[in-house]
């Protein structure tokens, strides 16, 4: 018995980070519930799905469970099968308060390949393309990580192959020193664990030693300077902000598998955001 919820934004949730490294997030102000199950005693791969926990939270009969998630963060909620069933015949209202009172929670979802093969695939937005979270620097501009349609560099654990067809990506990129997300930042969007990385790694751009900021967009305006140069169409006047000029323009492949991260993109996931928002305010 499963359930798979659409998928809902958090807007101006708040996340907690280890007291010793700001980008490892530990949990979050609000959550959503991506997918419900009841894992009945009977069920052909009972050993594979248990094996994992630890023998003191291992169920020995039917029991209920769930994936929880937020942008950044990822709980799995193991309990009472009673609780999901009756969600599961009607999924009206998340059960909060029973969840809180009977059960418990614990970090991430399952995984291994019994897990990897029952839980569905999840993007962030409805649609796999839009905003998932932004990061504020205080004089302007933000890393903004992002979901897309595309080509990943990295796959979901339990993905072999995605054939030549275009699935959600996610990745980040820096609107303030238009740092490059580059392909091998660019993971496929299916699971928590995934959008979770790339926070990650967005976390990190936001420290003062890797957003060069000015520093890195006069570097850049060089660099475009010297192409426009060698393909006989030089600057004339000032170089400054050609580098964000280039970013905000650059021409939009989703094939392309060696595609880095520009304002365009982000653009691009802006207006799905918006239409995200319009819709589930026509549906009041």
């Amino acid at each position: 018995m499963m359930l798979t919820l659409p998928p809902i934004d958090l807007p101006g949730n708040t996340h907690q980070v280890s007291p010793n490294n700001s980008t490892y997030v530990t949990s979050a102000a609000q959550y959503r519930m991506s997918w419900a199950a009841v894992i009945e005693r009977s069920h052909p791969r009972w050993d594979a799905l248990t094996e994992g926990f630890i023998e003191e939270h291992r169920p020995t009969d039917t029991f209920g469970v769930a994936g929880l998630e937020s942008q950044e963060h990822s709980a799995m909620w193991l309990g009472p099968a009673d609780i999901i069933a009756r969600f599961v015949a009607n999924p009206v209202a998340v059960p909060w308060s029973e969840l809180t009172q009977h059960g418990g929670f614990a970090d991430r979802w399952p995984n291994g390949n019994a897990w990897n093969e029952l839980i569905p695939h999840t993007t962030w937005n409805p649609d796999g393309q839009g905003i998932v979270t932004e990061f504020q620097f205080d004089d302007g501009g933000s890393v903004v990580v992002y979901e897309l349609l595309g080509r990943p560099a990295l796959l979901s654990p339990g993905v072999d192959a995605i054939g030549e067809g275009l699935v959600p990506v996610v990745t980040f990129h820096c609107t303030r020193c238009h740092y490059d997300g580059d392909h091998s930042d660019r993971h496929m969007s299916a699971a928590p664990d995934d959008r979770r990385t790339v926070c990650k790694k967005a976390r990190q751009h936001t420290r003062s030693d890797r957003c060069r900021g000015e520093e890195a967009n006069a570097r850049g305006d060089q660099m475009i300077a010297a192409v426009q140069e060698v393909i006989g169409k030089p600057v004339s006047g000032s170089t400054k902000g050609l580098h964000a000029a280039w970013c905000q323009n650059k021409r939009l492949d989703p094939h392309d598998l060696m595609v880095s991260s520009s304002c365009a993109e982000v653009r691009e996931a802006r207006t799905h955001t918006d239409r995200h928002c319009a819709a589930a305010g026509a549906r009041g």
